[in-house]
């Protein structure tokens, strides 16, 4: 009866199974040595399916309305669930995770394509200033951090000063979504933070 049961569960219907057990050449162990390799064939099966759905699952939360081919185009081998639940969990019940779910869950493949351009080529700008020698507190460095705060202001979220030093403290902390900037090259985090907050005290000077 197990090992009829085992069959069953492995979706055989009653005839195979009978011609199964009736065949002398296979011994009891033998079988179990079978069913054991279907299942953990089935296994195997079902656990892929569980990895595709928790990676849909994940750029949902994120807002990212893209096929799955989509997102591998565009953001590459980038884990985004391992992404997701940690940035929900911190910032999912506040206004701007809100705002930032909005506009990008109505993002098309391009619209990503050209977001992750314009990142990259203001992140680029600032580890070329920061290997340079540029201070972080110069003009030059204030000015690609307010092209960063209104790239997030224009494609994500409303984003102030304030908002923009919090992220700051964010990224020095190594909490960005994504690619952490210290993982592109050490003391870049806290270069960008520092150019953030330079040019975030700029603005209040300047309307003070």
């Amino acid at each position: 009866m197990q090992r009829i049961l085992f069959y069953r569960e492995l979706d055989f219907d009653l005839d195979t199974i009978g011609a199964i057990l009736a065949d002398t050449t296979l011994s009891d162990a033998d079988r179990l040595h079978e069913q054991r390799r279907l299942l953990t064939e089935r296994i195997e099966r079902h656990q892929t399916m569980v990895a595709v759905i928790d990676k849909e699952l994940a750029a949902r939360r994120m807002g990212i309305a893209l096929t799955p081919e989509e997102r591998l185009e565009v953001f590459g081998s980038t884990r985004l669930e391992d992404n997701a639940e940690p940035a929900e969990q911190r910032w999912g019940d506040s206004p701007l995770w809100r705002q930032r779910h909005r506009r990008t869950s109505r993002y098309s493949a391009e619209d990503w394509r050209e977001i992750r351009a314009e990142q990259s080529g203001i992140h680029q700008r600032l580890l070329e200033a920061m290997r340079t020698g540029i201070p972080a507190g110069s003009a030059t460095s204030m000015d690609l951090a307010e092209e960063h705060r209104l790239h997030m202001e224009r494609r994500f979220h409303d984003c102030d000063y304030d908002t923009h030093r919090a992220l700051a403290a964010s990224y020095l902390a190594n909490e960005r979504i994504g690619l952490n900037f210290d993982d592109v090259a050490p003391g870049l985090s806290r270069y960008i933070h520092d150019a953030i907050i330079a040019n975030a005290d700029r603005a209040k000077a300047d309307h003070s």
